[in-house]
């Protein structure tokens, strides 16, 4: 265990979760000043933090992210108001037509006015951005620093924070992090058809011209695995950190070992991305487990859990009194009294052969009712909410984020429709459990879906 003590620079805290609103800031005011109209197209590559910051002041963007960048990445681009978006391939080599600077320039081309971005070239003076940053650190630790730990992926802070840094003080050591087959170290070598990396904001299959040489005094390379399972602990921790920001203090603490710092000298890391923009990968446990990504405490840790918490047992086991259910011909009088008496608030809603065909809310139902839609008199069926499609089995985690379900609530809309998931007294209550995190009620049947057994 490492005696020195590691802190952690939180730049996920900024408004766009990322230490790229520094560097947007000072590319649109050098923007401004070379004359560049507000409203011209800017094509950003990159795994998107810039593009997310660029179009939070206002620029209109295009933004072209690498074949790894996550689907809750792009969905944030979008919801940044980034609506062009173009997928390049990883490990790109400079020169090639597929490596995004070639593809940035070509569109360029072809778009008047356009203006291709990509801090990797070192065409921006971000001198003065990351002196600003150097100068926040040194602040805030009240000039103590013995060592830096940042991940590399243009070079630019590497470069400019290693620069301002030594100045004030010259035995500081800048440590450069990068995924496992990552190549922009000095003993890397490039290799476009190595296996790629799942961590994104860091690493290039090359070592980026932006990046001046010694200004990394050693480099460290992290794997997958150790870059999640670290952001995972320390979200645990309280510290709502991405991969990056995992492999980044995973080196922190490599290098504190291996340098054999002593109690009271400091490491500070940068962690400059949040777990939020991650909720389809590494908040997941069944998409951390499929990519082998959780150490093996944490995968004790969560088998251990599951096991103690369920021990196999299906619905079956709960014993649930039989279901009470109304036909779609009786009356809304009838439902409404019927939930009230035995004290529900949803009763299931059968058809012919006495199938189940949909559900009621008592809610939904009295609001119809005291708004004028529906009377007591009226069929149920004219407001109830209807399954539609062909059952399936109880949803899998990708089935539950299509959304969805018997469990989605009734909005007063009538011949509402909702995907039905069959749930029978074998599905494992680990299945239900998964099921209840986005539905709230669950109609158990046979296996043809002909009875309605449970709720």
């Amino acid at each position: 265990r490492a005696s020195a003590e590691i802190v952690g620079k939180l730049e996920y805290m900024n408004p766009g979760a990322s230490i790229k609103d520094r560097v947007a800031k000072h590319i649109s005011a050098q923007l401004d000043s070379r004359g560049v109209p507000r409203d011209a197209l800017l094509i950003v590559a990159g795994p998107g933090n810039l593009a997310i910051s660029l179009a939070m002041l206002q620029r209109r963007i295009m933004c072209l992210v690498p074949e790894r960048t996550s689907a809750d990445r792009v969905r944030l681009l979008k919801a940044a108001g980034v609506s062009d978006i173009v997928r390049t391939l990883d490990g790109a080599l400079p020169g090639s037509p597929e490596h995004p600077v070639e593809i940035g320039r070509r569109i360029a081309a072809h778009q008047p006015g356009a203006v291709y971005v990509d801090e990797e070239l070192g065409d921006w003076d971000l001198e003065q951005c990351y002196s600003e940053l150097a100068s926040e650190m040194l602040e805030q630790t009240d000039g103590q620093m013995d060592a830096l730990v940042l991940g590399v992926d243009t070079g630019n802070a590497a470069t400019h924070l290693s620069r301002a840094l030594k100045a004030r003080h010259p035995s500081l050591k800048v440590v450069g992090v990068e995924p496992s087959n990552s190549a922009i170290g000095e003993q890397s070598i490039a290799n476009p058809l190595a296996r790629r990396w799942l961590c994104e904001d860091i690493g290039h299959a090359y070592a980026p011209r932006a990046l001046s040489a010694g200004s990394i005094d050693m480099w460290i390379q992290v794997s997958d695995n150790v870059a999640y399972s670290m952001a995972r602990r320390l979200i645990q921790g309280g510290i709502f950190a991405g991969p990056s920001a995992g492999a980044s203090v995973a080196a922190a603490h490599m290098y504190a070992m291996s340098a054999s710092l002593q109690r009271g000298q400091r490491v500070v890391v940068i962690i400059g991305d949040t777990a939020r923009n991650y909720g389809d990968t590494l908040l997941s446990d069944d998409w951390m487990l499929a990519h082998d990504l959780l150490d093996s405490r944490m995968l004790d840790e969560l088998q251990r859990k599951q096991h103690d918490q369920y021990r196999a047992a299906s619905i079956e086991d709960l014993q649930l009194p039989a279901a009470v259910t109304v036909a779609e011909n009786d009356s809304m009088g009838v439902a409404i009294s019927l939930m009230a008496e035995n004290d529900f608030s949803q009763v299931p809603v059968t058809g012919s052969g006495r199938r189940l065909i949909g559900y009621l809310t008592l809610s939904a139902a009295q609001t119809l009712i005291d708004n004028g839609t529906a009377t007591r008199s009226m069929p149920v069926r004219q407001f109830m909410l209807r399954f539609a499609g062909q059952a399936t089995r109880a949803p899998s985690t990708d089935s539950l984020q299509r959304g969805g379900g018997a469990a989605a609530a009734m909005a007063g809309n009538t011949s509402a429709r909702r995907q039905y998931w069959l749930i029978t007294p074998e599905t494992p209550l680990s299945e239900l459990a998964r099921f209840f995190e986005t539905h709230s009620v669950a109609f158990v049947t046979d296996a043809s879906r002909k009875f309605c057994l449970g709720i």
